[in-house]
């Protein structure tokens, strides 16, 4: 699976194109929709298909050009059960999920799978995705390569996002980590700098 990234929008969300054998899945557009469709002209001699658009969980920095995509594309839209109080609250947003993702669910992506986990604490329904024959990770807002989610925000839970981050802590070897805001890291680098997660790591 090959991934495509785009710093969109003024709080520079990282919006994600991903793509295998012909098919795309555009993750956290949160601005910018027409440079995401150029984007996808660009990609594969633009013979991409975007099956669906998905927002690791439901703040308007990751999700505000996805109505216009889903239009466009004639794709389907996916988000986190769990945040559904915080879409259903959402008046100005027009767009109902197609699918709603809970723990252990599977997103098929041409010839690659992605692996739902449920990492809250940012929000309710925060989600992570693995696809584990590469080891890519794409964390939405849990875990940056300089920090780590805010939790005072509506829905947000401390011991949650501790418990979300203890478990992608104890990963089975190494992982690229895709991240709401900020540069791609390596997960084992990330826990050997971070005493705090080097705590929450099991021996």
């Amino acid at each position: 699976m090959k991934v495509k990234k785009l710093e969109v929008g003024s709080l520079e969300t990282n919006c994600y194109i991903l793509y295998s054998a012909g098919e795309a899945a555009i993750v956290d557009p949160g601005d910018e929709s027409g440079r995401i469709i150029d984007s996808l002209r660009t990609l594969d001699q633009g013979n991409l298909e975007v099956r669906f658009v998905l927002a690791t969980h439901f703040h308007w920095d990751h999700v505000e050009a996805a109505a216009e995509l889903v239009d466009h594309f004639s794709a389907e839209f996916y988000l986190g059960e769990k945040d559904q109080t915080l879409f259903e609250k959402s008046i100005q947003f027009e767009l109902s999920p197609d699918r709603l993702l809970n723990e252990g669910d599977v997103v098929k992506l041409g010839e690659s799978e992605l692996e739902v986990w449920e990492t809250p604490g940012h929000t309710p329904g925060s989600i992570s995705l693995l696809e584990k024959s590469e080891r890519k990770l794409i964390v939405g807002d849990l875990l940056f390569s300089t920090g780590f989610g805010r939790t005072d925000l509506p829905g947000g839970s401390k011991s949650d996002l501790e418990d979300s981050l203890a478990r992608v802590v104890n990963l089975d070897g190494d992982w690229e980590v895709f991240s709401g805001h900020g540069p791609t890291f390596h997960l084992k680098e990330k826990v050997g700098s971070s005493p705090f997660l080097s705590d929450l790591k099991q021996v």
